[in-house]
């Protein structure tokens, strides 16, 4: 297999997979019955929502089934990197660049070197 072909396949991967999970798990999930949408801007008490989205403390009161420790650990983290998404000026194109685009591509360039570095390492021990 050519390097450019192991990178490609590495890059588009998990894309593909989460295309394909979303595609599988989508006809088992019911329209919400108030409106008929996949999703709704309304709180629910059993399930996530866009009100979720929007007011991240009805969700951690609802639906969070988290250790409160690590919740309380995991917050600062969280609510910062919403304040400094939001600060950027445009929200939602900083998060599609920053968390869509740049995480992946810095997560695939060192697993590509990781993979290289393993390579070299065992061909170094023939």
């Amino acid at each position: 297999m050519s390097l450019r072909f192991r990178n490609l396949l590495l890059f588009v991967f998990p894309f593909i997979l989460m295309i394909v999970v979303n595609q599988f798990i989508k006809p088992s999930i019911d329209p919400i019955s108030n409106d008929g949408k996949w999703n709704t801007t309304k709180p629910l008490p059993d399930h996530c929502s866009w009100a979720c989205h929007n007011s991240t403390n009805y969700c951690i009161e609802h639906h969070v089934k988290m250790n409160k420790l690590l919740l309380l650990i995991s917050q600062p983290f969280y609510f910062g990197e919403i304040t400094l998404l939001k600060m950027a000026g445009s929200y939602s194109l900083v998060n599609i660049l920053i968390l869509v685009t740049l995480v992946p591509l810095y997560l695939w360039y060192f697993l590509v070197r990781i993979i290289d570095v393993l390579i070299a390492i065992k061909e170094a021990k023939k």
